[in-house]
């Protein structure tokens, strides 16, 4: 299956183009370069806003790590055992101020999310409508 090698999402075989970013898509992903010094950028609750955080981080073109909380990590060359019930969002240092911009941004609407996959879906005639305000 093609992979888009920026944002790092999964294709049907046959797609030349990532949709999101418009990257040409390639067979195998590059490995991903955390920088030397990563950083818990969130404590996340759950799974779901760890990686609904790593997501929106990742489309931003932060690279990004989610580590699970029975997790071992290396500190000072040692595995250290880290149990904990969150998940961690982890980030190069380098792009810890950008990823704390990035999630500290208001999250996008249903209705803003619909309209950008619209303006880009080749069959917007398939799509829902946008919803109205009605009583």
């Amino acid at each position: 299956m093609p992979w888009c090698p920026e944002c790092r999402t999964e294709y049907d075989a046959g797609i030349q183009r990532c949709a999101d970013c418009g990257a040409a898509l390639v067979t195998e992903l590059p490995p991903e370069d955390f920088g030397r010094d990563p950083v818990i950028i969130l404590r996340a609750k759950n799974a779901h806003e760890a990686q609904v955080s790593a997501a929106t981080l990742r489309s931003e073109g932060i690279p990004t790590y989610v580590a699970s909380p029975d997790v071992y990590l290396p500190q000072l060359g040692n595995p250290v055992a880290s149990v904990t019930p969150e998940f961690f969002v982890w980030v190069p240092a380098d792009a810890a101020d950008d990823a704390r911009r990035v999630l500290s941004q208001p999250p996008v609407s249903e209705e803003d999310l619909l309209e950008a996959e619209q303006a880009t879906d080749p069959e917007p005639e398939i799509d829902e409508e946008l919803p109205t305000d009605a009583p």
